[in-house]
């Protein structure tokens, strides 16, 4: 199978996160591909390590350098023609350096049973890549311009259906087939965006966090729970890290909803910078930095202060499972407001509305699955996170005339 076809989307849900569309220069900026990277504190047991990192090295003898994937990556790239020339991509070291990593990688499996008949499995690999441009500093050079950081991440989904429960070595095929599917796709995406010149933006914005419910939600905290199973990761803080990776994931999937709406709604004096890049700030900021001998610090998060900047401020406020007859449903309600710092204190933005709630956008979506005996499931985190990325598109919606508006205010 090809891989596009991978992409296809009655069974793979593909999502792109945090597409900044900002990055423009007077002359074209020149790129290079600094490799592909992934965490290598990660477990050899962790369905990561065993079903990507480990059959795809080289040398499976030696020990974890973080870039054992580079090869392979490098491969996809040097067919992808068209992006080459879209970033002026060289084959030096010179110019902003293109990263790539992955991020997760698990699968769920549903058994499905009917009497007299077989059992059927349906297998959901889901594999998280992301990509990054770095530069060893902002370029400032016009008045509300952010030229060189870009951070997009893509989650992949392929449901792969049969009678017999797959063998490890047929989901590490499947493991691999989604992550260069995934690849494709973001050099896909990457070049569209970096094509993508938008007018001077006179305001700033950037998801600044993703506040979970509390307590959890029980749906929430199976998504906690699966993602530190498949990562086998056994330390004290394991929860506390998954908790921040999943809150940061969802900051990026609505920061692409809301450029998604500003696009429909023609909006272009407005640019939204990327949130803060775990997979950069983990993962690759050192090893790049050995590489190109970068003795600066490298730009990670963008002071969006520094801009006529503003933080969106977000949040999941409520996800909650109702159950019907042979199906159940994903509720989920998220809502977002903008902020503008001043010294230690926040202001509630645009000033133009005094009705503070009605400086609040706020969506509420669902997503449904089938829940019988006979379809047994463990954590429904296809149908979770679809759900999530509705209401993400609603509340995105929502802040359009509240972005426009503070836009205008300043």
């Amino acid at each position: 199978m090809h891989r596009r076809d991978l992409l296809i989307s009655a069974a793979t849900t593909a999502a792109a996160l945090a597409c900044p569309q900002i990055i423009r220069a007077q002359e074209a900026q020149t790129h290079f591909f600094a490799g592909c990277y992934y965490d290598t504190a990660v477990s050899d047991t962790s369905t990561l390590f065993r079903n990507l990192i480990n059959p795809l090295r080289d040398d499976q003898s030696a020990e974890k350098n973080g870039a054992e994937l580079s090869r392979r990556v490098r491969a996809i790239v040097d067919t992808k023609k068209d992006f080459a020339r879209i970033v002026g991509l060289n084959d030096k070291d010179e110019g902003n350096p293109i990263a790539l990593s992955v991020t997760r990688a698990q699968h769920d499996i549903i058994t499905i049973t009917s009497p007299g008949l077989p059992n059927e499995f349906l297998t959901t690999i889901s594999v998280s890549a992301a990509v990054d441009v770095m530069t060893d500093k902002a370029a400032f050079r016009n008045q509300n311009r952010f030229e060189s950081l870009y951070s997009t991440m893509i989650v992949v989904n392929q449901v792969i259906h049969g009678r017999n429960r797959p063998s490890d070595a047929e989901i590490a095929r499947h493991y691999q087939s989604v992550f260069f599917a995934a690849v494709e796709e973001l050099l896909d995406r990457t070049a569209k965006y970096l094509r993508d010149k938008r007018e001077r933006a006179s305001a700033v914005f950037q998801v600044k966090n993703m506040v979970m419910p509390s307590p959890l939600p029980i749906d929430i905290d199976g998504l906690i729970t699966s993602g530190v199973d498949a990562a086998a990761d056994k330390s004290p803080d394991a929860r506390q890290r998954e908790m921040t990776k999943l809150s940061r994931e969802i900051q990026h999937i609505y920061s692409l909803m809301i450029l998604d709406a500003l696009d429909r709604a023609k909006v272009a004096n407005v640019a939204i910078l990327p949130p803060e890049s775990p997979w950069t700030e983990g993962r690759i900021l050192r090893v790049l930095q050995q590489r190109l001998g970068v003795q600066a610090q490298i730009l990670a998060q963008p002071d969006s202060t520094q801009m006529n900047g503003f933080e969106i401020r977000a949040g999941l406020i409520k996800v909650e499972r109702s159950k019907g007859a042979g199906t159940s449903q994903i509720n989920c309600t998220m809502g977002s407001r903008i902020v503008r710092r001043k010294g230690e204190d926040l202001e509630h933005v645009p000033s133009s509305i005094k009705d503070t709630a009605k400086k609040i956008a706020v969506s509420t979506n669902a997503r449904t699955f089938i829940d019988r005996p006979d379809f047994k499931r463990g954590l429904p985190r296809d149908v979770i996170m679809g759900a999530i990325r509705d209401s993400a598109r609603g509340a995105a919606t929502a802040l359009v005339p509240l972005l426009k508006a503070t836009a205008e205010e300043f």
